[in-house]
């Protein structure tokens, strides 16, 4: 217990700095907020001249892509605050030595790589997807259950331990790797895959992205939930798979740190 109280302690701690941060640099916030409703009306823009010469696409009407939206954008505005950028920066860590003073810290090295940089800019970008949601669920003329609601949070939460879990592990590469800058690339094809729905695919790709290199779980499949299209079964086959993904990245940094060599040797 006087563990946990230490690690919410130093994240609070980490979110007055990410405050503090922001506020000294009030108009690149707002910029970066803009940034992403622009994005996000391209987007929803695109769609809708899609959805303007077909009633459906592999089975999605348009109050459904856009639930399907809006779950993408929740998804990626989480992934962005919580850790990806902070992530990121593994790689000029290493090359620079800078690692060398997180692995003194006494912390877990992992906690404070991953959580030490919270982007308050896209809280914005929450509200917002959110919003899109309830416009779509009332397009929709569809009110979810708890039960429903609940599978999908559950869900959103898997998909974000997946994706941090999957772009860990191609972070910590760095520790053997050069420039490896570029390995943020990786995990965004992995997100990419991940922002069309499953169904457009064919039966063996289906299979292959929800059981092999499970992507539908980061759109898809939570989307589905909140429309009560998918069975309870489904938050299991996601719960496994992102603690497979979670202790995969946890082992895989434990050994990567075993061939470190610091700045200093």
């Amino acid at each position: 217990m006087k563990r946990l109280r230490f690690y919410l302690n130093l994240y609070r701690a980490f979110l007055r700095s990410s405050l503090v941060r922001e506020m000294e640099f009030r108009a690149n916030f707002w910029a970066k907020v803009l940034f992403n409703l622009l994005w996000l009306g391209f987007f929803l823009a695109t769609l809708k001249i899609i959805y303007r010469h077909t009633e459906a696409i592999a089975g999605w009407r348009e109050p459904e892509a856009l639930v399907l939206a809006a779950t993408l954008y929740f998804l990626d505005a989480l992934i962005s605050t919580l850790f990806y950028f902070g992530l990121s920066e593994l790689p000029t860590m290493v090359r620079q030595g800078t690692l060398d003073f997180v692995l003194v810290k006494p912390v877990d090295s992992q906690f404070w790589l991953s959580l030490r940089r919270v982007n308050l800019d896209q809280l914005g970008s929450l509200v917002v997807a959110v919003l899109l949601g309830i416009y779509a669920l009332l397009r929709l003329g569809y009110m979810p259950s708890l039960t429903n609601i609940l599978l999908y949070m559950g869900m959103i939460v898997m998909g974000v331990l997946m994706f941090y879990s999957f772009h860990f592990m191609m972070m910590t590469l760095s520790i053997w790797l050069v420039r490896v800058e570029n390995l943020w690339v990786l995990s965004d094809v992995f997100a990419q895959i991940g922002r069309f729905p499953t169904d457009v695919f064919d039966a063996v790709l289906r299979r292959i992205f929800t059981y092999v290199l499970p992507v539908a779980f980061l759109a898809t499949i939570p989307a589905k939930a909140l429309l009560g299209k998918a069975s309870g079964g489904f938050l299991l086959v996601a719960a496994g798979w992102a603690l497979a993904f979670f202790v995969a990245g946890r082992l895989f940094w434990q050994f990567a740190l075993k061939s470190y060599t610091s700045a200093s040797s």
